[in-house]
């Protein structure tokens, strides 16, 4: 389920069913790197539209906590610290966080949740069935640790 009001409408409905959120972290940059660092949102963006496919009905996809690249996360932790713990008084057991920025692992065991690090993969010269193939063969990585956290 995404964060839009038809599948807002399911979630009301089948709330006891739905345990799990999922938040995509995108860095925003126009000063350095601005091309990677829009190629690794593209990358988390592609990567959680396709899980919340995969398990629609199981998993909320939020909109993306978005942030200055330029600023140390620690900046930011107090505000997705702050989410997990809204997220988990509503009742949510599970809150995946999923990045391709490398300094959010430097304070993962902060953050109260399961950080997904993944290095982006340059999606931009790939035609689209190519891509959609490459972002599949991820999410087939990533289903067993959604299963193991959802059975531990």
């Amino acid at each position: 389920m995404k964060w839009i009001t038809e599948d807002v409408d399911m979630f009301l409905k089948e709330r006891d069913y739905v345990d799990t959120v999922l938040i995509p972290m995108i860095p925003l940059d126009f000063k350095t790197n601005v091309k990677s660092t829009a190629a690794m949102g593209e990358y988390i963006f592609a990567l959680t539209q396709e899980m919340e496919r995969q398990f629609k009905g199981r998993v909320m996809l939020l909109p993306s906590f978005t942030y200055l690249k330029g600023e140390n996360v620690q900046t930011y932790k107090n505000e997705i610290v702050k989410w997990v713990q809204h997220l988990q008084e509503q009742g949510f057991q599970h809150i995946f966080l999923m990045t391709s920025d490398n300094e959010w692992r430097e304070i993962e065991l902060e953050l109260q949740s399961m950080l997904l690090w993944l290095p982006a993969l340059p999606l931009e010269n790939l035609d689209a069935q190519y891509k959609f193939k490459v972002i599949q063969e991820q999410v087939k990585q990533l289903i067993p640790l959604f299963i193991d956290k959802w059975q531990g």
